[in-house]
């Protein structure tokens, strides 16, 4: 009963009383109370805050002092719960202020969970788009620069961000290139390109740098038959920052997308009728 009520006691802290705030469900208490001779009397309203997503516009005091509590004792920020150790700021917001109980937290504490975030949930496949298909069969000709493109919005950058109280991180992740692999095992390598490239508008007369030219049908695929099995993949460049100025990079990161894409050949015959240049040459 003891310790139950030493986490409803009051903030120590001199001033008005600030508004009562809301904290994430589950990690936090909620409480009213009054101020007397310089000292917050029991009950008086704080929240405990744990890790949020995105950063806060607010600015943030540390309000670290002692509390005294009538039969039960004090209780004093910083303060330690298990492996925790919680200290008190005070949050000031345009909505009103409010002290807030926050878990000591670096920024490199936030940045494992923000990096899988981006990872797994935030980071796009790309969408493989090409020009220059044949407008009814919606195959690709060999020995015809193919362009391909990340469409689908695909190709942008991306950021995530957490707080924990007056600590922030952001992860940023940038598209650096651009790679299309043709799925043909005889024919050349896979080709990347990079920056704007990679959604040029397309231009018939002159191939983009994101182009690729087969020099095999897709009938010599061993798919099907028919089609080769394309992948396209962005290789994103990621870095990070954080409150106090730290930054860094992580080891770049590859999403991708596989599609399947006709080939075919197109074979000119050509019949002689005449001796002249013009009727043949035969």
């Amino acid at each position: 009963m003891r310790r139950g009520l030493i986490l409803l006691a009051a903030v120590a802290i001199s001033g008005a009383v600030p508004s009562i705030a809301h904290a994430a469900p589950g990690d936090g208490v909620d409480f009213g109370g009054g101020n007397d001779a310089g000292t917050i009397s029991a009950g008086t309203s704080y929240s405990r805050e744990g890790v949020r997503s995105g950063r806060s516009n607010c600015t943030w005091s540390l309000a670290n002092s002692g509390v005294t509590v009538d039969d039960v004792g004090s209780i004093t920020w910083p303060r330690v719960v298990g492996d925790t150790t919680y200290n008190l700021y005070l949050r000031r917001c345009p909505d009103g202020d409010t002290f807030v109980e926050v878990a000591e937290t670096t920024p490199g504490d936030l940045l494992p969970a923000l990096l899988n975030d981006l990872r797994s949930r935030v980071l796009p496949r790309p969408t493989p788009v090409f020009e220059a298909l044949d407008p009814e069969f919606g195959w690709a000709y060999v020995r015809t620069a193919l362009d391909f493109r990340a469409g689908g919005n695909s190709w942008r950058q991306l950021s995530v961000s957490a707080s924990a109280g007056p600590v922030w991180a952001t992860v940023t992740a940038v598209p650096s290139l651009l790679t299309f692999d043709p799925g043909d095992p005889n024919g050349s390598d896979p080709i990347s390109c990079t920056g704007s490239a990679a959604t040029a508008p397309y231009v018939p007369e002159t191939p983009g740098d994101c182009s690729y030219t087969f020099t095999n049908a897709s009938s010599t695929s061993e798919l099907n038959g028919y089609h080769f099995l394309t992948t396209m993949s962005i290789e994103w460049t990621i870095t990070w920052t954080s409150s106090g100025g730290g930054a860094g990079s992580f080891d770049p990161y590859t999403t991708s997308t596989t599609a399947e894409l006709a080939v075919a050949e197109v074979k000119g015959l050509v019949t002689c009728t005449g001796p002249r240049s013009s009727q043949g040459g035969c």
